[in-house]
């Protein structure tokens, strides 16, 4: 962020001297701008904002406690210029000491009293850091010299952001009775100005429920001349609130007869139609029964003028139907559901929003009469699924045909999915070669929905054979597609999807880097990759993924901050409730945890560095997943309403699993360090407590999660705690027994230590040859079964780089520290020689596991790669301007992710190696 002199207090020497190093901060050449600092307090020492500046350069160097020194002496300086606390606040900001801030201008403030700017940054330091009762007195001290209606609406502000915060009753009461007593006496002296300021208002008129006041402030002159726009509309739901329906049901009506389209007014307009129904009314002006509501509609219908189709007024009477079946059958009122949606699709099947339109309604037909009649959906425009359209807007009305005769059958067969994914196939392939189909970097092809939706049934027939066949298959045909529609998301997402189903990351990430997903993206759709690239053994592109995630959880709070201080500065105050619930919503946000713990524990896998202790965990983790966002042609009745709740609580479940595990090695390093045994007694005891939380989450879960999750093609893969704790390796003894073994090493219970370690060996053997026998390949489909593979083996690389690293703590443990750096032989009693002995043969035994894991590494097979797709196009006379690259881009990244993984095991067999002791003496 730039830093710019706004006053000049020595003239306009010190200006032209801080420049470059404002240029050098700028342009992010830190060392470059500390000299020039430099440079200018030999001139100047004295000089506060070259100083401020030169902290500034030091703290963003890594120099934090040098910059601190200089900063707390410029604190006790009080200094008052703005240049100075400006540089000053960018560095507490970066260093997260955001009550510094407030501090250094309180003092400011009380040097210059009436300066309006060192105020408004003294309310804004209250923001950065929360205290609403101080934003309070801030604002209103700024209002007393300056009264500025801005000022005066931040205090309003300040007063309901107490309220909302308490949660004593009748604080709050009182609270938001004084924030609308000072807006009432501003309306009555006629001084209010903004929009914003109106909709404040409103804001703590509805936190009190006063609806009444509401529609009294709405109907008001000043509301009118405040925020332009229809009154009606505006008052709408706070009469719903107060149950008028009869002036909601008058007030809908006439903004549909001018707003046909407009959905947000059909659903108030149909939520009053069926209070009155009940209340027996019989009014004429008022739609109070079913056949009321139908003739208005019919109407909209029939005053539409020719040639302007509106989709409106259609969607409402397949609303009404839907309304209705609830307590009744509609059907002689309004005909057949199934009569209602195929006239939908004949009149709008040329837009791309039709299907997707219907798809809320279709669940509504009964599933007998919806499989009985799918082929009017079909066939209601001439269409058929080998129909050839010649023109783009045959082709959209075709897909619309197509999709929604898919999401009224029933789910096809092995055979007639293959047939049917074909038959699509050659639809895509015809286009391309009628050159129907134009080279685009920014918009879709009507076309492009063919293959997806052959690649979807290519999913069905490859879940049902358990064979990988086709989904190469749809793969080489959605590369095809994107080749010729580079910003077809839907493709990519489904080739990320495809890829990963494959076990086969690499190639999934090459798709996965071209939707270039930013900010919150990465959250929502973490799930698609992120979240499954360590699982997929892929470490280092894994670390990266993650290292990128936890960047914008750590960074998105001084965002949501800054942003917060801007909706003050131009007085949107309803932004400033929704950044505040945002932000919350991210900092407690179930992803950033899970990920966090994992970037831990494959840290260990890549160097035995020793991890920091984790967060603490919050009381309510939010699901902040997108997963709408892959195209589902699922029949209704095979949709799964639970699939969300169900795999958040399985990634909860993980999370505490890996929490309490990455918190027992944190607690072993503790335990490493040359203290007595009296101080280590609390981590000893925190040890034996998250162990035994581990020991028994695992029990449970073993018991809760032991069923696979079918997979879909729209919604994440199964959870990593289904094949951990359902894995024939014992995890839960690999892990309890090695960390228990540990912390009675540090409290030198020897017996006890010999008695772990010998069945921590006897765990390990047993280890590696289940987990030799889990991956061991057989007679089926080596691609299909690649993914399930990967995961147990990325569970396994997890456990050895646990152990190796704990084993390392062990030997800091059993080497006295005296002897560390020096090359003579310790003295060392017969207790301590067979504990040594012990702890070199989980060394050895640890050793010998990863060296029969490098053996099964050099034997794993390569995908059965065989697809007709090359040849088709060759017999259509298509040549695309570049080769299928699915083959290669399997191929290299199988040969990438064994590499990776060989290499990590010999990084690990040299560090064990270089940690046993010599016993012979």
């Amino acid at each position: 962020m730039a830093l710019r002199s706004q006053h000049v207090h020595d003239g306009g020497v010190v200006e032209r001297r801080l420049r470059p190093v404002y240029d050098w901060l700028d342009n992010g050449y830190n060392k470059k701008a500390l000299q020039e600092a430099e440079k200018v307090l030999k001139k100047s020492p004295s000089l506060q904002a070259a100083r401020a500046l030169k902290a500034l350069a030091l703290y963003r160097l890594g120099r934090a406690q040098e910059a601190g020194a200089v900063l707390d002496a410029l604190v006790e300086e009080k200094p008052s210029d703005d240049t100075t606390l400006q540089a000053m606040t960018m560095s507490f900001r970066e260093s997260q000491q955001l009550h510094k801030v407030c501090t250094i201008y309180e003092n400011a403030v009380k040097i210059d009293t009436t300066n309006e700017e060192l105020h408004s940054h003294l309310f804004m330091s209250y923001v950065r850091v929360g205290d609403f009762r101080s934003q309070q007195r801030a604002a209103m001290a700024i209002y007393k010299f300056a009264p500025k209606n801005p000022y005066y609406f931040w205090a309003v502000m300040s007063i309901v952001l107490q309220a909302k915060e308490t949660e004593d009753t009748t604080k709050r009461n009182i609270l938001l009775t004084l924030a609308q007593r000072m807006i009432d006496n501003f309306i009555s002296e006629n001084r209010m100005e903004a929009e914003q300021e109106a909709r404040l208002y409103i804001m703590i008129l509805e936190l009190q429920e006063k609806w009444e006041d509401i529609i009294k402030f709405i109907e008001s002159p000043l509301y009118g001349q405040l925020i332009p726009g229809s009154i009606s509309q505006a008052c709408i739901p706070y009469l719903k609130k107060l149950g008028r329906w009869k002036k909601v049901n008058i007030l809908c009506k006439e903004l549909l007869y001018d707003n046909l389209d407009r959905w947000d007014y059909y659903m108030p307009y149909f939520d009053s139609v069926f209070h009155l129904m009940k209340e027996n009314s019989n009014e004429e002006n008022i739609d109070d029964t079913a056949e009321k509501c139908h003739e208005f509609i019919c109407q909209l219908v029939e005053s539409m003028s020719s040639g302007r189709t509106l989709r409106g007024p259609y969607l409402a009477r397949l609303e009404l139907w839907k309304r209705l079946s609830v307590e009744g059958d509609p059907t002689a009122l309004l005909g057949s559901a199934l009569a209602l949606c195929v006239q939908y699709l004949r009149v709008f099947a040329s837009k791309p929003c039709a299907v997707p339109d219907l798809k809320v309604y279709l669940a509504m037909i009964p599933q007998e009469e919806r499989e009985a009649n799918c082929r009017d959906f079909l066939t209601c425009l001439g269409f058929d699924e080998n129909s050839e359209p010649e023109t783009m807007d045959d082709i959209q009305r075709h897909i619309s045909c197509l999709t929604a005769w898919r999401l009224t059958a029933p789910r096809p067969g092995t055979t007639d999915a293959l047939q049917l994914a074909a038959t699509l196939r050659r639809h895509y392939l015809r286009s391309l070669e009628k050159n129907m189909i134009k080279y685009s970097t920014t918009e879709f092809c009507s076309a492009d929905s063919y293959a997806i939706l052959a690649a979807h049934h290519y999913f069905y027939a490859a879940t049902e054979q358990k064979s990988s066949k086709p989904i190469l298959e749809a793969l080489c045909l959605l590369e095809l597609v994107l080749l010729y529609s580079p910003a077809n998301y839907h493709v990519k997402l489904l080739l990320v999807q495809l890829y990963h189903l494959l076990g086969n990351a690499l190639a999934a990430d090459s798709i996965y880097r071209r939707l270039e997903l930013k900010h919150i993206q990465l959250v929502s759709l973490g799930w698609l990759h992120t979240a499954r690239a360590d699982a997929a053994c892929v470490p280092t592109r894994a670390l990266q993924l993650l290292a990128d995630l936890r960047a914008f959880h750590t960074h998105h709070a001084k965002d949501s901050i800054e942003h917060m201080t801007y909706a003050y500065k131009f007085g949107t105050f309803e932004k400033v409730v929704e950044l505040r619930a945002w932000a919350a919503r991210l900092e407690a946000c179930a992803l950033c945890a899970v990920s966090a713990r994992r970037r831990d524990l494959l840290a260990l896998l890549a160097a035995p560095a020793p991890p920091a202790p984790p967060a603490p965990l919050h009381a309510a983790h939010t699901d902040n997943r997108d997963l709408n966002i892959i195209v589902n042609w699922e029949p209704p009745e095979l949709q799964d309403p639970d699939l969300r709740s169900r795999t958040f609580d399985q990634d909860m479940a993980y999370l505490r699993l890996t929490d309490a595990l990455l918190s027992s090695v944190t607690l072993c390093t503790e335990l490493a360090e040359n203290k007595p045994i009296e101080e280590k007694m609390q981590h000893y005891e925190q040890l034996r407590t998250c162990v035994d939380t581990f020991s028994e989450a695992m029990e449970k879960c073993t018991e809760k999660y032991c069923v696979y999750e079918k997979i879909t093609i729209s919604g994440p893969f199964p959870s990593r705690i289904i094949g951990f704790v359902s894995s024939p390796v014992p995890y839960r003894e690999l892990y309890s027994i090695t960390l228990r073994m540990i912390g009675e090493l540090s409290m030198n219970n020897t017996d006890k230590v010999h008695e772990l370690c010998d069945q921590v060996v006897a765990i390990i053997l047993i280890s590696s040859k289940l987990i030799v026998q889990e991956i061991r390949y057989g007679a089926e489909d080596n691609g299909w079964s690649m993914r399930d593979r990967l995961e147990s083996l990325s569970n396994y690389l997890q456990s050895i780089g646990v152990l190796t690293y704990l084993l390392g703590v062990c030997y800091e443990m059993i080497t006295p520290t005296n002897t560390k750096k020096s090359k003579k032989k310790a003295n060392r009693s017969v207790d301590q020689m067979q504990t040594i002995k012990l702890i070199d043969n989980i060394n050895v035994t640890l050793q010998q596991a990863i060296a029969s894991l490098e053996e099964l590494m050099d034997l794993w097979p390569d995908y059965d790669f065989s697809v007709d797709l090359e040849e088709e196009l060759t017999r259509m006379n298509i040549n695309p301007t570049a080769p299928s690259p699915v083959e290669n881009k399997l191929k290299l990244g199988l040969d990438k992710i064994i590499e990776d993984i060989q290499n990590i095991l010999k990084r690990k067999t040299a560090y064990l190696k270089g940690l046993i002791l010599n016993t012979n003496t």
